[in-house]
């Protein structure tokens, strides 16, 4: 019986009717936005829905690795983060040369320490210097000082020279006197900074005083005040009422002058005649010999006219004519 129903359906004629579809109008109903006239909201034509295809299906969920690895990358790029900022904070709080690779690093910058510098003698002709980087110091005590060598040099000139006399205004070993000048000069006494004067130069009581006498304790050693050669030399028995006495012949920038250290201890005298003496060499010691009320020094000055004048004042300024008396 089914099978009989089946086949009268076959047999049925089938006839397709053409589609008809009436697009739904929709009218919009809104009382709040007026009474109507003139711009009552009219109908507007419905737009079909076209479905959007989908970009995964519900089943396909990421696998437990996927979700893994996104974990990974969102902890790796939050971590980069903060580095970064960090890194901000550092660069604004350090002054630039600290965030410089070592090839930037400016010189001075990267020299943080001075450069040693050097104090060491440097030789001369004639003149002592100790330089520190580009300064030089000339130390005129140390450059009127004449060493061992030069001693003996000088020394050797004035032995082969015949000694003339002390007295008259020439030097009495002219060839070793012209090889000494200098333009150093000291008192006799260059340790001590102020000298006693118990007697001045010039006129006094009794007579003219032709030097200056400086009351010293006995046993003061007594040094020349320039380098020079030593022209006289008397043990005790100084003519002029000096005792024990010794004379030195100077070369003070090519001018003769002559120096005198009367008075001095008995015994005390270290040099001869013709012998050359320089700033350090001790000629004798102060005493009280010869015509003296107490133990000094009586300093006195020639010049080439064989003129006496005021040995203090010509130490103190330099500038007296020692031509004048």
């Amino acid at each position: 019986m089914r099978e009989a129903a089946t086949r009268a359906a076959h047999a049925l004629p089938v006839q397709i009717a053409e589609p008809t579809h009436t697009v739904p109008r929709i009218v919009v109903d809104a009382p709040s936005l007026g009474t109507g006239g003139e711009h009552v909201p009219s109908a507007r034509v419905a737009r079909r829905m076209v479905p959007r295809p989908a970009l995964h299906s519900p089943s396909s969920r990421p696998s437990t690795t996927v979700r893994r690895a996104r974990r990974v990358v969102q902890k790796v790029t939050a971590g980069a983060a903060l580095l970064f900022i960090g890194s901000l904070v550092v660069a604004t709080s350090l002054p630039a040369q600290a965030v410089q690779s070592p090839s930037e690093i400016a010189p001075e910058v990267a020299q943080l320490e001075p450069a040693v510098q050097s104090l060491g003698p440097v030789t001369g002709d004639a003149t002592t210097l100790f330089t520190r980087d580009e300064i030089g110091v000339n130390d005129p005590l140390e450059t009127a000082m004449m060493s061992p060598g030069e001693l003996a040099a000088f020394q050797a000139v004035a032995d082969s020279e015949r000694g003339g006399s002390y007295y008259g205004g020439d030097p009495a070993f002219p060839s070793t006197w012209a090889m000494l000048e200098t333009d150093y000069v000291q008192t006799p006494f260059p340790e001590i900074a102020q000298l006693p004067v118990s007697s001045g130069f010039g006129y006094r009581p009794g007579g003219f005083h032709g030097g200056t006498d400086l009351p010293l304790p006995p046993g003061q050693e007594v040094r020349p005040i320039a380098n020079g050669v030593v022209s006289a030399v008397w043990q005790g028995n100084n003519p002029g009422g000096g005792g024990y006495a010794v004379f030195v012949d100077h070369n003070i920038d090519g001018r003769f002058v002559q120096s005198w250290y009367p008075h001095m201890q008995a015994g005390s005298i270290r040099v001869e005649v013709g012998q050359v003496v320089d700033v350090s060499t001790v000629v004798g010691q102060v005493g009280s010999t010869g015509r003296v009320t107490g133990p000094h020094l009586h300093l006195e000055m020639k010049n080439s006219d064989y003129v006496s004048f005021d040995p203090l004042l010509w130490l103190q300024t330099r500038e007296t004519r020692l031509e004048t008396g």
